[in-house]
């Protein structure tokens, strides 16, 4: 069955066979989220969470170049300038809920990775049950690299995948993770061929709900990258000195790519990842939602946020 819909409708719902399709729809905007796709969002999960004839329920982005490419910045460029990071906290706040509503339901989340995703969207992913990827899939948080830090529970999520060391590699550099990438890690559940999509969700649909955080070996190709940002490494990684232990190669290109981060999300997504390792998964939702007024009240978060789209890369100041 499917729902009436409308020019207005940022999320649409369809309902096949006992599965919940809901699909972000501004394929203009990359699916990008903002408050009005939250709400409508949220509102169509209670609905699907709640009908008895619903026993999976699947979330994709419109389109066929994004999942969800993060969230609408403009939002918190407004809020920075009218003195109203407690509607950014706010916005958070209620993002944060809903995923980790998603990600503790009775009735299998699935997300569909068959385009690019990129913070909010990527932290949208993680906090599904399980990720059906194709090849055009991938994942990235490039906050630190416009003045803030992944605010919707990334780190947390990855961390507690592919551990603390890759987590921050990945939150500091910004790098891209390639669906073949993730799903060697154990992030991404099924990787398919796009002719197989269809079939392969309806196939993760009918099974359990995987184990995603459980112990897993991580590949040996990933293991000096972890090793870029081992508690040593990143002590000398923050104060931009050379690394210990790793090709000098990786060592002086990592370096350069996180001189041009802003310092101060830096050191909060440092602090964070490691405060988040040691509590459980609300609490270390707790504390990313703390930091949140902190980071969005400097300068370099509003450098950075006013850089988006610009052709010259912000100047932190490091305030």
């Amino acid at each position: 069955m499917s729902e009436a819909q409308n020019s207005s409708d940022l999320v649409l719902l369809d309902t096949q066979d006992g599965i919940a399709y809901l699909t972000i729809n501004r394929p203009k905007a990359l699916n990008a989220l903002n408050e009005a796709v939250i709400g409508q969002l949220e509102e169509k999960f209670n609905t699907v969470e709640a009908d008895a004839r619903v026993k999976a329920i699947v979330i994709r982005g419109a389109g066929d170049k994004a999942f969800v490419a993060g969230a609408d910045i403009k939002s918190f460029i407004e809020n920075i300038k009218n003195n109203r990071i407690a509607d950014t906290l706010a916005f958070t706040t209620k993002g944060h809920k809903l995923l980790r509503r998603i990600e503790k339901c009775a009735k299998i989340t699935v997300a569909v990775l068959d385009g690019l995703s990129l913070g909010g969207g990527s932290e949208l992913a993680l906090a599904c049950q399980a990720i059906v990827a194709t090849p055009a899939g991938s994942m990235g948080f490039p906050e630190t690299a416009i003045g803030i830090y992944p605010g919707l529970g990334g780190m947390l999520r990855s961390a507690r995948q592919i551990g603390t060391g890759l987590a921050k590699y990945y939150t500091f550099t910004g790098r891209n993770l390639s669906a073949q990438d993730a799903y060697d890690l154990g992030i991404v559940t099924k990787l398919v061929e796009p002719a197989d999509l269809e079939k392969s969700i309806k196939e993760v649909c009918a099974a359990p709900a995987p184990d995603k955080y459980r112990k897993r070996e991580i590949p040996a190709r990933f293991k000096e990258m972890a090793d870029v940002c081992s508690p040593d490494n990143v002590k000398l990684l923050l104060a931009g000195k050379k690394l210990v232990g790793v090709a000098d190669e990786l060592a002086e290109k990592t370096l350069k790519t996180v001189a041009k981060k802003a310092p101060l999300a830096l050191k909060i997504a440092n602090e964070l990842i490691d405060a988040q390792a040691k509590v459980g998964i609300d609490e270390a939702i707790g504390l990313e939602l703390a930091r949140l007024n902190e980071i969005f009240a400097t300068e370099d978060a509003l450098t950075g946020l006013l850089s988006v789209g610009g052709k010259e890369a912000p100047q932190y100041q490091g305030k």
